[in-house]
């Protein structure tokens, strides 16, 4: 640390490890922003809670004992963020009073509000939709899933076949009644 007119500075005294810091996000940050799209249903708010999440991995990551289970350790700093950005929303919306639908609807809402697979999902819990996105729409393996939300594999398992139980009684109703 150096004293500059009074105030604390930081240096950066381990220019290796930001090196090694970029080295493993690089990678991981597109299955993250994937990740966020699938939990927000925003492309703007996926790129926040992406950056935010890379912020606070970057701040945490003198904490992270194996560096080989980044992107499980990564994708659940950037779950925590969505369901922050969700949160967020919400109190937004019922401190300032905005009406809950708007007169104008943005072809992007007619598109996801069109698609009955979204709305199921958007009807599930946090860590319902968090089990079925890291499964189905990044590909991973039930390990690192459960890795990610900080689950058994059998209770990784359970929770993702309860999630697609309760998927499919909404998906078959809703494509009755087109």
């Amino acid at each position: 640390m150096q004293r500059v007119a009074g105030v604390r500075a930081l240096t950066v005294p381990y220019a290796e490890s930001e090196q090694a810091f970029t080295d493993l996000l690089s990678p991981v940050v597109d299955s993250g922003y994937r990740l966020a799209c699938a939990m927000l249903h925003d492309a703007h708010g996926a790129q926040d809670a992406v950056q935010e999440a890379s912020l606070t991995a970057w701040r945490k990551f003198g904490r992270l004992e194996d560096r080989a289970r980044m992107r499980s350790w990564f994708l659940g700093i950037v779950a925590n963020e969505c369901r922050n950005a969700r949160r967020r929303k919400w109190i937004a919306g019922v401190t300032l009073g905005l009406p809950g639908k708007l007169s104008v609807r943005s072809a992007e809402e007619r598109v996801v509000a069109g698609a009955d697979l979204r709305r199921s999902l958007a009807r599930l819990r946090h860590r319902d939709r968090l089990v079925v996105a890291l499964f189905f729409y990044l590909d991973l393996p039930l390990e690192e899933v459960a890795a990610t939300v900080g689950d058994s594999v059998g209770a990784t398992r359970a929770r993702l076949y309860r999630s697609i139980r309760r998927l499919r009684p909404d998906l078959a109703t809703e494509e009755g009644l087109q």
